[in-house]
């Protein structure tokens, strides 16, 4: 007979499910004992300050790329400035080698060398990303290949920088490369850049001055012949050349009929005293007379309109005439005075120009200048010391206030 000692199933299910859960708690014991193995006050020194300031230090001893820094000085000047036509720019006194220095074109080239504008430009002349992708660049200084415009702008600023003296105009700039000739090249091609810059500046400027002159040119002889037609259209309608002239002639000849007048009132005077008034000689002056009257009567209502059937009224049409004329000489002042503003104004633009002058070129630099290996790695290890001794303070802190 033997002896069978059943197990129940359900019993090997609990067994099963409490190793799991010994296992799990062993796991967990084991990562608590290796945490608290890793992070003493003492092995916490060595993990957060001294590993990362010896990984710094091969860094920046044996790994770190030099960068090499090219400078350059210039400033921009504009000569031949009218001060007729240029009063809207601010002046920082003339320089004693001439032209105007102009602080605010200064800070435009500034602004310029440091814009998504250039960064672009020089990527589709000189394929700026290359320069700062090389394979002999350290990976954490190197620009991805593969960069996007933003990250290759972004790159672009932290690599460049400019600096505007403000009373001279001088502008500094510099760039940082991985090699001499890469700082020396990517600078002379940017500044390059700028000048172009510069001079569509200064032709568009000159190009707005002359259209603006041109286009009063063109508005002020569009108002003259304007002028010209309604006054000629006017002495067609009327008959009529210069009321003035005409008043003039019908003034004299009213003065000659009176006078002529006057010499038949005496000449019938003289009859009808010698009681010879009635006789034929004194009828034919009595005409006469009546005659010139109405000559006088008609002048006189042309003149003034006192006739209700006067065609042509020299009173009313010299008031529309000397409206018409006054205009027609003003839009003519007009027209001829933007003329000459138009001539000044190309003789300023053919006269006016603005540059970029560098004084202080850039030359193939010998050292680097960046990075600074020691001063980073000396600020770094102390920057991390002292972020450990807060922490380790913290600690402390929060350790006593448990007991």
């Amino acid at each position: 007979m033997s002896l069978q000692i059943g197990h129940d199933p359900g019993d090997r299910l609990g067994d099963s499910t409490d190793g799991a859960e010994v296992i799990r708690l062993s796991e967990k014991g084991l990562v608590s004992r290796l945490f608290g193995l890793l992070f003493t006050k003492k092995n916490s020194l060595f993990f957060f300050v001294v590993l990362p300031s010896v990984i710094a230090g091969v860094y920046y001893g044996l790994i770190a790329s030099g960068q090499y820094v090219a400078e350059m000085r210039m400033i921009v000047r504009t000569i031949g400035v009218s001060e007729k036509f240029d009063t809207s720019e601010t002046r920082e006194g003339r320089s004693m080698i001439g032209g105007d220095s102009l602080t605010q074109d200064s800070y435009i080239v500034a602004n310029y060398l440091k814009s998504p504008e250039i960064v672009r430009k020089l990527d589709s002349d000189i394929g700026l990303r290359r320069y700062f992708s090389r394979e002999n660049i350290d990976p954490l200084s190197r620009l991805s290949p593969d960069a996007s415009f933003e990250e290759l702008f972004r790159y672009w600023e932290q690599h460049v920088d400019t600096y505007v003296d403000g009373p001279s105009g001088i502008i500094v700039f510099t760039v940082r490369a991985f090699s001499p000739e890469d700082s020396v090249l990517v600078a002379d091609a940017a500044l390059a850049n700028a000048d172009v810059m510069i001079n569509k500046i200064s032709d568009k400027a000159k190009g707005d001055l002359v259209t603006r002159v041109e286009g009063d040119v063109n508005s002020s002889l569009a108002d003259y012949r304007s002028a010209l037609d309604n006054l000629r259209d006017y002495q067609n309608k009327t008959g009529i050349l210069d009321p003035l002239s005409s008043a003039k002639m019908l003034s004299e000849i009213i003065g000659k009929l009176t006078e002529q007048k006057l010499q038949l009132l005496v000449s019938l005077k003289s009859l009808e005293a010698a009681n010879a008034g009635n006789t034929a000689r004194g009828r034919e002056l009595r005409r006469s007379i009546q005659a010139i009257d109405d000559q006088i009567t008609l002048r006189q209502n042309s003149m003034a309109g006192a006739a209700s059937g006067a065609n042509t009224q020299l009173s009313s049409s010299l008031t529309e005439f000397s409206r018409l004329e006054t205009r027609r000489i003003v839009t003519q002042a007009i027209y001829e005075s933007n003329v000459r503003n138009l001539d000044t104004a190309k003789s300023t633009a053919l006269k006016r120009t603005t540059f970029m002058s560098i004084f202080s070129n850039s030359h193939i630099p010998e050292e680097s200048e960046y990075p600074n290996r020691f001063s980073n790695w000396i600020i770094l290890t102390i920057g991390l010391l002292t972020l450990w001794m807060t922490v380790t303070l913290i600690w402390m802190s929060i350790e006593d206030h448990r007991v």
